[in-house]
Order: C-alpha cells, then structure tokens, then sequence
C-alpha cells in the first residue's frame, strides 16, 4: 500500500496532455489560466474581483478563419461547405453564391496566387471605380470557391498580375520560363478543361454564369500578357454568351432568375470592354450596339432623370459614351465626322440632338446627386474625377459634331480649353507635380526624323514605333504599373496627344500616359503614348518640310502653326504576331483621296 499523497510504485504520473485554448478574455490570457468565456465579463475575473479585459475582434470571426492558411496542401479542391449566413440575399441568390467555410487549395502556390488577387488584383481593379468591388470582391470571389473552372482562373490571374506588378511595363515579359507564368498557364488551361468537362451542363445558368466570368478573366489574362488579340477574341465570345444568358432569362418565365443580381455586373463590364474595343489600339471593327442587351437609358427631362448612387451615374454615363462612339463611328463612314461641307443625313441629326439631352440631363442629375451627397470620400472623389473627365469628352466630342463641317480636322483647335481641362483632370487622378510631369519627356533633338520609313516594304528594324525607353527621362522614380479593370485616363489622355496640335498640352498628355504604367482593360498606357509620339513626330517633320521654302528653321509653337494636310486622321493597328503589330498613320489627305496610309511603321510591346 502506498501512503497517501506519496507517489505509485512503477510508472510516474504524467499530465494528460490537452490542445492549448487560444481563446478567452484577455485577462485571462495574460494570466495564463483557463477562462470560462461567459459574455460579456467572464466569471472567473468577476469572482477574483478582477476586470475583464474582454474579448479580441479575430475570436468574433465566423469559422471561415479556417482558410487555406491554417490547412496542409495535400487535399484536394473541396468546397466542404455549409453555407454562411444570407439573411441579406433572397434564397435564389444563395444557391449561386454559397460561400464554403474551408477553403482548401491544391498547392502552396495556389493559395498564394488566391491571396494575391483577393488583397492585391481586385483593389487594383476596383481603384477607379470603388463601386465594382461588389463584382470583383463578392460574386467573383465567392464562385471562385464552389466552380472550379473560376478558382483556376482566379489564380491563374493572381500570379500573373504578381509578375506584372513586381515589373515596369504595361505588359508582363515575354518569359515562358517564369515560374509564375508556368503556373498561370497550368491554371489558365485547367480551366477550359474544367469548363469542356461541364460541357453537358451548358443550358444551365449556372454554367452560363461560370463560363461569363471565366470569359472576363480570361480577357484580363491577355491583356496583362499583351496578346490583344486573343483579348478581343476572349470579348466577342463573352458578348455572345451574354446574350444568350439574357435570353434564357426571358425565356425563363419567372420575373427574377437566379442571377439576376449578377447580371447588371456583367453589362456593365462589356459595355466598358466595348467602349475600349472601339478606340485605342483594335483594329477590327466591332457592329454598332453590340451590347443590345443593355438597359436602353429612356428619355428623361431635367427634372425626371434622378440618380440615387454613383453606379447609376457611371452606368448612365458609360452606356452614353458607348453610344455616342457608335454614333461618330456610322457618321465617319458616311462622310459627315470632321469633313468640311458634310451634310449630315436626317437620321443623323436627329441622333445627334438625341445625344445632346441625354448628355445635358445627365450633367445636371449628376450634379444634383454630388450636391446632395457632399463631401464625398477621397476615393470616391477619384471616381468623380473619371466622370467628369469622361463628360468633358463627351461633351467635346458632340460640338465637334456640330462645327466639323465649317472647320473639317482644324476643329479640334477650337477646343483647346477642353484639352486643358481633360489633362488637369487626369493629373488629380493620377497624383502627378509639375516637377514629375516637366522632366519626363527627352529633349525634342533626340528624335530621330521620321520621313525614312514610308515603304510598306520596310523592315521592322528599319522602322519601328520608338519604344517608351527612347521617349522617356531617365530622371526620377518610375511608378509601379497599374492593373485596372474600368476606363479611366488612359482613353482620355490619348484623345488630347493624339487631336489637340498645342505643343504644350500634347507633350504634357504624352507624358502622363508614359510616366505612369496603366493598362486598364484593353487600354495601354505605353502603347498609347508611343503612338502619340510618333504622329506628334510624324505632324511636326511634315509641318516643318511644308514650311522649308519659306522658313527653314520654322518651329511649331501654336495649334494652328499645323495645317490640316500635314495632320494624322487615323491610325490603324494591325495585330500580325502575339506582340507585334503594323500601324499605319493615315493622314488627312490620305482620308479624302481614300488612298493607302502614307506612314507605315512596326510596334512591338
């Protein structure tokens, strides 16, 4: 017999062995005793007359926590998941939307690439237009962890977006060898086979909306890599099965289908990627309306057109630009944009005054609703900014309608102010001091003269579009590249260095669009300045030739010192490889003669 409180003859006492408890009121934390996490006090601080020190906002978190972080890697994909608490969305919503409660990724990588997008992509994404984070940040997160044909491509996008941030282009380099861009090429093609995979299921909407969103995804994982034609490749099929996705709804027979919280989402991501198809650097052309499916904005007087949030007003705005590009495109086909002595067609006039008060009531509204919701936040400010950028565009775009048959192309002297205004705009937006505007341009004697590459013969290393390198200052710190999804300044600020001939102000749009690396959509930033450098180029060396017999050292200082046949009415990108491109600069001339472009040159990117 032993004693008592001695101790047992063979094998000592061991503590039995418990997970350590990570939870519990601070107090009781940092005493380092267990706690009995009654709320709001614990009892054991308020029996030892002690205060309790409450309880941490991370203990408060539902048990979602259990993300990809706190898993080994060596399970499978599993959506494990009871859905989270959807008291806020109708039960259709729900079934489209279910939010798993572990995540749990095929590798390191993956998850990695998953947290990049969520923390990194989507406020990139989003930083123009905070009010697409209920796309980016919700819809598209949360399907991303119930399809996997999503999941692929979210991560896919997230590693490649890495590599594109951590660089100084517009475009991620052109490396196969890059881990990273293995990885996104590995996701890129795991999610068309997932996709071929639910190939029998594709009258489902739940399908529709899977391969939709994997469509936009995909058009962004072109873009970053520079392939802008499988970009627009990518744009026309995710139109097609938006269409068809409108189609099954109203052919459902139910007034609400199961997406139709997405489905405002996803028009007003093609009708950006429409507006930017149109313009910059496409060369192919795209029907007018192409978004049919669009919300026609009704005719609305001053005091009846009301916006109730700054969606509306972007919605509003947006499908307002859309159609006034398609309105300038069918009245440059018909001889009546920017030709002196044109005659507008009946339909076209009427068009045009249609535009007018769709454009003068959304201003007022506009105003209206920033009257009524002043100060806005700082960001929202920004995205204030966009629109009113875009409005100035608009506006301009729609006199110039008016007075370009009295003025033909030297109607965009006439605007000058606007072209001050647009830049102004841009800078705020961008963050942009005199200091890093005026030292970014090189001195105008280190271009080369551009009059020796006329042939279509030539060779792309006899005659190429100067890259962004040969443009620049060396001087100051370059900003990191910038990945965002809506249209901000880079279609604006193409606008005034591509049409407005002030020396100063095109120089200064110029330098906007190379200083600060921006591909937002299918807008480049550097694509864009090159070009405009190289008709500003091209405009001046005509206008100085032109000039020779009279004053041989004439130098352009004034809009009007450039006459309208030494000026570029179009320029024409012709995508012959993944990164290399024909661009063609048609001049006025050129136009009215119906004549091949006179200046030919390659691009590469």
């Amino acid at each position: 017999m032993t004693q008592l409180g001695g101790k047992a003859h063979g094998k000592p006492r061991q503590k039995a062995w418990k997970p350590k408890v990570k939870t519990g009121c601070v107090t009781c934390r940092t005493r380092r005793i267990k706690c009995d996490e009654a709320k709001p006090t614990c009892v054991r601080c308020a029996s030892s007359a002690r205060k309790c020190g409450g309880y941490t906002d991370d203990q408060n978190q539902q048990e979602t926590g259990l993300s990809w972080q706190d898993h080994s890697w060596q399970h499978s994909w599993t959506p494990l998941a009871v859905e989270a608490d959807h008291s806020q969305t109708s039960k259709s919503s729900q079934e489209i939307l279910a939010y798993p409660q572990l995540l749990v990724f095929d590798s390191k990588v993956e998850g990695q690439a998953f947290d990049f997008f969520r923390s990194y992509s989507v406020p990139d994404l989003t930083a123009l237009f905070r009010v697409d984070e209920d796309f980016w940040h919700v819809s598209v997160l949360r399907m991303s962890m119930t399809q996997p044909a999503v999941r692929y491509a979210v991560t896919g996008l997230g590693a490649l977006h890495q590599v594109f941030s951590h660089g100084y282009q517009t475009v991620v380099p052109d490396d196969t060898s890059d881990a990273q861009v293995q990885f996104a090429l590995r996701q890129c093609n795991r999610a068309i086979k997932a996709l071929s995979a639910n190939a029998g299921r594709q009258d489902e909407p739940i399908h529709k909306v899977s391969m939709l969103m994997t469509c936009i995804l995909f058009t962004c994982y072109s873009t970053l890599q520079g392939h802008q034609t499988q970009s627009l490749m990518h744009f026309r099929n995710g139109l097609k099965l938006l269409e068809s996705l409108e189609r099954s709804t109203r052919t459902s027979g139910t007034s609400a289908t199961l997406y139709d919280e997405l489905m405002e989402s996803f028009v007003s991501a093609f009708t950006t990627l429409e507006n930017q198809a149109r313009t910059l650097i496409c060369d192919e052309r795209l029907p007018p309306l192409a978004t049919q499916i669009r919300v026609q904005q009704p005719m609305c007087t001053n005091d009846t057109l009301t916006f109730r949030s700054l969606v509306e007003v972007r919605s509003f705005f947006d499908c307002l630009l859309s159609d006034m590009q398609c309105f300038v495109q069918e009245s440059d086909v018909e001889a009546e944009w920017v030709l002196a002595g044109a005659r507008p067609r009946r339909s076209s006039a009427d068009g045009y005054r249609i535009l007018v008060d769709r454009s003068a009531n959304g201003k007022a509204a506009m105003d209206k609703f920033l009257s009524r919701h002043s100060p806005v936040s700082d960001r929202d400010q920004k995205t204030v900014l966009v629109l009113q950028v875009h409005h100035c565009l608009l506006d301009m775009y729609l006199a110039i309608f008016r007075l370009s048959s009295e003025y033909g192309d030297l109607v965009w002297d006439c605007f000058e102010s606007s072209f001050e205004t647009m830049v102004n705009l841009c800078r705020q937006i961008l963050g942009c001091t005199d200091k890093d505007l005026y030292t970014t341009l090189s001195k105008a004697t280190q271009r080369r003269m551009v009059n020796d590459c006329t042939s279509a013969g030539s060779s792309p290393e006899d005659c190429n579009v100067r890259d962004t390198g040969a443009i620049l200052s060396a001087k100051g710190e370059q900003p990191r590249p910038v990945f965002a999804f809506s249209q901000g300044v880079v279609g604006p600020l193409y606008i005034v260095a591509m049409q407005c001939r002030s020396p100063k102000l095109r120089r200064e749009a110029i330098a906007l669009l190379l200083r600060y690396p921006r591909r937002e959509g299918l807008w480049d930033s550097f694509s864009a300045g090159r070009l405009a450098f190289e008709a500003m180029s091209l405009e001046e060396d005509m206008t100085q030739r032109w000039q020779a017999p009279q004053d041989g050292d004439f130098q352009v200082h004034a809009a009007h010192d450039i006459p309208a046949q030494c000026r570029i009415r179009d320029v024409e990108v012709v995508h012959i490889g993944a990164r290399l491109a024909r661009v063609r600069f048609r001049t006025t001339e050129d136009c009215i003669r119906k004549e091949q472009a006179s200046y030919e040159k390659w691009m590469a990117w």
